[in-house]
């Protein structure tokens, strides 16, 4: 008698609900994964939340939350876009008794408060309860949109196309766990700046320039994160022009990459000439900033060195922190540029991670908000993970514990910064 064998799964099947889950499309996978860790983020919130103090407006017309209902999702700055929400932008730049410009609305850009003030007037809703919705859901957008410019990025095996796209999920869920994700769901424009961020990485892969570079634009009203795109855009426009011979560039796609670079360029300065139409003053966006500052001027790479150096001196957390904030994620990005350790992903993402974190370097001072500007550094969760490997070893592990990391991060991170509490000499270290 003859005994026939069941045939062998296919490798990569599982059974059970491991396996039923990774027959889901891709973005099924992330939404679920994606969501599961802001369910966990938000009762991180919520419980923090109840000891919370009241952070009380520094400004006429911006105010926090009420002091007998304090909401993490709506404090700090989530008050200047409430501003914005309501009053839009002031005509004139507002000036301390000293004569230099005060704290005010020009310093956040409109994007984001625009687009909840069009979504709370289309649903009859108001700011308290669109902002946080839309924030969150535009971080699962950036989340989705991740996935799928990793899996057209990442090494791929011909023979593996479901391992490519767990690795890419991999790579996500750890971006989507680390310690600031919490202002992924938090009224900031972290995560529209991010959707956008990705999807015009994805258009230029794809070399898309024409789409690139209206996105480009859009960015350049959400987040002071658009200028260092233009080594990005560079870099893409040197690989194109490599496989000129067997791809020849037409004159339309010529004419395409022109004005995606000169789109990019623009969106870095886009924001600082409409403040100064808008103001009347030529250096209303630049003056708005040394508000916070303190500085009479935007001093390059200055505010760093007194950070590293007070670092040095005091051994404070204060100052430690922030500069390894800064630190580690450059080096870890200047690392990815060495063919052995991070040739796997593709070279514009790389030029990405090292370009933003220069410019960081360069631009923005070294107080305790570096953390959050670090959240579009999202290469560094593929490296990682190891997804830029062809063949990674202990992806799955290694996936668990930077999760596991990420989310006790988030625990530090709240209680430390997002958490209000008044410090001896008045004020509190800003998210």
């Amino acid at each position: 008698m003859t005994v026939t064998l069941p045939e062998r799964p296919p490798e990569g099947r599982r059974r059970g609900l491991v396996g039923s889950a990774s027959a889901l499309p891709l973005w099924v996978q992330v939404t679920g994964v994606y969501l599961v860790l802001r369910f966990l983020t938000g009762i991180l919130l919520s419980h923090a939340a109840d000891g919370a103090g009241y952070y009380p407006g520094v400004q006429p017309g911006v105010a926090g939350p009420t002091q007998d209902d304090p909401t993490l999702t709506l404090n700090w700055d989530a008050r200047w876009y409430g501003e914005i929400y309501q009053h839009g932008y002031p005509d004139e730049i507002p000036l301390q008794d000293d004569g230099r410009a005060a704290e005010n609305a020009w310093a956040f850009y409109p994007a984001y408060p625009y687009a909840v003030r069009l979504v709370a007037w289309l649903l009859g809703s108001d700011f308290t309860t669109v902002a946080p919705l839309l924030a969150l859901l535009a971080g699962l957008g950036a989340a989705i949109v991740m996935a799928r410019l990793l899996v057209e990025t990442l090494p791929a095996a011909a023979d593996h196309p479901r391992r490519v796209e767990a690795l890419a999920l991999a790579a996500v869920a750890v971006w989507a766990a680390c310690p600031v994700s919490p202002v992924l769901q938090m009224a900031y424009t972290e995560s529209f700046s991010m959707l956008l961020l990705v999807t015009f990485l994805l258009l230029v892969v794809r070399e898309w320039w024409w789409a690139a570079g209206l996105c480009s634009l859009a960015l350049g009203l959400t987040r002071p994160i658009a200028l260092p795109l233009v080594a990005v855009v560079l870099v893409a426009l040197w690989m194109r022009w490599r496989v000129r011979e067997s791809r020849p560039v037409t004159r339309p796609e010529g004419v395409g990459m022109v004005w995606a670079l000169g789109a990019v360029g623009l969106s870095g300065i886009l924001w600082t000439a409409i403040a100064a139409l808008g103001t009347g003053r030529r250096d209303a966006y630049p003056a708005t900033m040394t508000a916070w500052r303190g500085d009479d001027s935007i001093q390059f790479l200055e505010p760093w060195k007194r950070t590293i150096s007070y670092a040095w001196d005091t051994h404070d957390k204060l100052f430690v922190l922030p500069a390894l904030g800064i630190a580690l994620p450059l080096l870890l990005s200047l690392l990815m540029l060495v063919p052995r350790i991070g040739g796997g992903l593709d070279l514009r993402l790389r030029v990405w991670a090292v370009a933003y974190s220069l410019y960081l370097l360069a631009v923005v001072d070294g107080h305790t908000s570096i953390f959050r500007y670090l959240i579009p550094l999202f290469p560094l969760a593929v490296l990682l993970v190891g997804a830029h490997r062809p063949s990674p070893r202990w992806w799955e592990v290694r996936t668990v514990f930077w999760v596991a990391v990420g989310v006790l991060g988030q625990v530090g991170w709240i209680w430390w910064l997002v958490v209000f509490s008044p410090l001896p000499g008045g004020g509190d270290y800003p998210p």
